[in-house]
């Protein structure tokens, strides 16, 4: 064996290393991002475990549907407290969902329901707001979060209940 057979050894040798560690380093860049999904949604859901949002959120379904600002004041301080505190989650949860942080799925299947519901409660109290402030921005990724959401819930899904009623718990 040549000097020259050797180098070309080393040579195929080290292109091998290089793209064992390409294939190496997406697999742990895939994994990367699959733990930081799960781990933002893990987040979402602890946003919702506490008693203030359930109370909050207990506090905007008494109100009445398509609700005013005008109505909200008639209200005690903590109904449009419990309003912002809602919207200013749901409102983060849009950007998150937008920016690709949060699966719209993900949040779909934890918060779908609610967010749709909060909307049909306040969407007269977010456009009036708007208007008033002259500021299109105000709950702008709460209301993309609800547009994406009904956009979603149109395609004739079924509710989980159903859709993964034969579910069996996979194996470890």
């Amino acid at each position: 064996m040549t000097l020259s057979d050797i180098a070309n050894i080393v040579e195929i040798v080290g292109i091998l290393a290089i793209l064992y560690g390409l294939f190496f380093g997406a697999i742990q860049l895939r994994q990367h991002r699959a733990q930081r999904r799960d781990l933002a949604i893990l987040e979402c859901t602890r946003v919702f475990e506490n008693e203030e949002f359930t109370e909050a959120y207990r506090l905007v379904q008494e109100l009445p549907s398509g609700v005013t600002g005008k109505q909200l004041d008639e209200h005690d301080a903590q109904y449009k407290s419990a309003t912002m505190r809602i919207v200013m989650k749901f409102e983060a949860i849009g950007m998150l969902v937008h920016r690709g942080v949060i699966p719209l799925d993900a949040a779909d299947d934890l918060i779908g329901g609610a967010v749709t519901a909060v909307w049909s409660k306040l969407h007269a109290f977010v456009g009036e707001t708007r208007e008033n402030s002259s500021n299109p921005y105000f709950m702008e990724w709460f209301q993309w979060l609800v547009d994406r959401l009904k956009q979603r819930q149109a395609m004739d899904r079924k509710p989980a209940f159903l859709a993964h009623a034969d579910w069996s718990e996979p194996k470890t």
